[in-house]
């Protein structure tokens, strides 16, 4: 069995890789992001369904990225708690 020091150093590095995904995550949003500004810029005064497709899935990538961000920091702070704890 681990002891708490080993427990604490393991949630510890849970949340480093957590904090190393939201990073990731941010970048990936930036990049979309990039795409969705151009793919808007191209298709501006274009009403072609497979535009507003293209779009729209964009938007809802980028908006579960945000929610990923999200939970994936309420984690870390629950971990952290639970460090702070034992």
């Amino acid at each position: 069995m681990a002891s708490v020091e080993e427990v604490k150093v393991s949630v510890a590095a849970s949340v480093d890789g957590a904090q190393r995904a939201v990073a990731g995550i941010q970048q990936v949003s930036g990049q979309l992001d990039q795409a969705l500004a151009l793919l808007r810029l191209t298709a501006m005064g274009s009403f072609h369904p497979a535009a507003a497709t293209a779009i729209a899935n964009l938007e809802q990538a980028r908006s579960r990225l945000d929610e990923a961000t999200a939970l994936t920091m309420a984690a870390m702070d629950s971990a952290n708690t639970f460090r702070s704890l034992i």
